[in-house]
C-alpha cells in the first residue's frame, strides 16, 4: 500500500469554537475552512500550521443525531483528543485489498469516498486511526460543503508558540522493531533514526520516514521496570502518545505559554557539537486532549542526531 501524502492530523473536540480559539491563540494556527454538516455528523475547522507544507490540523466535533464522533467520544469517556491521521493513496480499492490481506478490516466512510482503519498489527489491538482516500478532493471529515475563511484575519492578542513545523506523531508499542517492520512492509515506511537499546533507562525509540510526507512517525517502547510507556500501554494500547512541533525561538515559546497560563513539564536541554537544543511537553488538559511536545534546535539536525542513523541493511 502506498501512502503518498499526509493531509492532516485531526483531533475531536467537545467544544469546537473553544478549541479553535486555543489553536489560533497559543499555537498560532490560522483557520482556512469551516463546516457544519449534521447530515454527516460533523462540525469542523481546518487550520494551517505555520511552516508545514501541505499538512494541516483539523478539529472535528459531533453534529446532528447519531454522530459517529459522539460515539467515539462516548467510547473514550467523553474525553477529547487525537482522532485520526488523514492521508491520500493513489488507489483506494488497492489499499483496501492490501489491508484486508493483512487482517486489517477497514470501514467505508461517507458514500465510500474514504476508508477508516487502524494501520497497526490487528493482533495487537486497535492503534492509531487513519483515514485514507484516493486522489481528488480531501473532504473526509464531513467537510463536503466547507466554507473558506474570507476577509482579513484578526490575529489573536498576545504571543503564540512560534511553531514552524509539525515534526512527527509518536505511537507507543511494546516492540519498536516489530512495528517498524510492519509499517515498512505495509506502507513503505523507512527507519531513519533510533536510540541505542540502553540509552534511556525506561524507553527506547526509533523514527520512521513516511514516503511523500514531511511528517515522520516515532515509535516508543518500554524498557526496565515501571516504564511510563508500559503504564500508557496498559491504559491505551497502541495509541498515539504525543504530537511534536518545532518552534523557532525557545524563549518566545515559553513566554507564550506563560501568557496563556499554559505550564510545561519534562524540560530537557543540551548541546551537540556546540549547538544548543531544548524540548518540553504540554499536558493534554491544556491542549484539548493531545499531549504536545515542543522542541527547538540552534542548528538543524542537533536534536535528532545523524549519529543515530541505523546501519543500512
Amino acid at each position: 500500500m502506498q501512502i503518498y501524502r499526509i493531509d492532516h492530523v485531526a483531533q475531536v473536540a467537545t467544544d469546537l469554537d473553544a478549541q479553535v480559539t486555543l489553536l489560533e491563540g497559543l499555537f498560532g494556527f490560522r483557520r482556512a475552512r469551516t463546516w457544519d454538516n449534521p447530515a454527516e455528523g460533523a462540525r469542523g475547522a481546518r487550520l494551517e500550521i505555520p511552516g508545514s507544507r501541505g499538512q494541516v490540523w483539523e478539529v472535528v466535533a459531533p453534529a446532528g443525531d447519531g454522530s459517529a464522533l459522539q460515539t467515539f467520544l462516548d467510547d473514550h469517556g467523553g474525553r477529547p483528543g487525537l482522532h485520526h491521521v488523514g492521508a491520500e493513496v493513489p488507489d483506494l480499492e488497492a489499499a483496501r485489498a492490501e489491508l484486508e490481506v493483512r487482517g486489517v478490516k477497514p470501514t467505508a466512510g461517507e458514500r465510500g469516498r474514504w476508508l477508516e482503519a487502524s494501520l497497526s498489527p490487528p493482533e495487537r489491538g486497535p492503534g492509531v486511526l487513519w483515514r485514507l482516500r484516493g486522489p481528488g478532493g480531501l473532504d473526509m471529515c464531513g467537510d463536503t460543503d466547507a466554507t473558506a475563511a474570507t476577509g482579513p484575519w484578526d490575529a489573536p492578542d498576545g504571543p503564540s508558540l512560534g511553531i514552524v513545523a509539525l515534526d512527527h506523531v509518536c505511537q507507543a508499542f511494546p516492540d519498536r522493531d516489530e512495528l517498524a517492520r510492519w509499517y515498512r512492509d505495509l506502507a513503505g515506511f523507512v527507519q531513519v533514526w533510533r536510540t541505542a537499546d540502553d540509552e534511556h533507562p525506561d524507553m527506547a525509540d526509533l523514527v520512521l520516514n513516511i514516503p511523500g510526507s514531511a511528517i515522520c512517525w516515532e515509535v516508543i517502547m518500554p524498557r526496565g521496570e515501571d516504564s511510563f510507556i508500559e503504564r500508557f500501554w496498559d491504559r491505551n494500547g497502541a495509541a498515539a502518545h504525543h504530537v511534536t512541533f518545532e518552534v523557532a525561538d525557545w524563549d518566545r515559546a515559553m513566554e507564550a505559554c506563560r501568557h496563556h497560563d499554559t505550564p510545561t513539564f519534562g524540560e530537557n536541554e543540551g548541546a551537540t557539537d556546540g549547538a544548543a537544543w531544548r524540548d518540553a511537553f504540554i499536558h493534554p488538559k491544556h491542549t484539548g486532549g493531545v499531549l504536545v511536545q515542543l522542541f527547538w534546535e540552534e542548528r538543524p539536525g542537533v536534536w535528532v542526531r545523524s549519529d543515530k542513523i541505523p546501519p543500512w541493511t
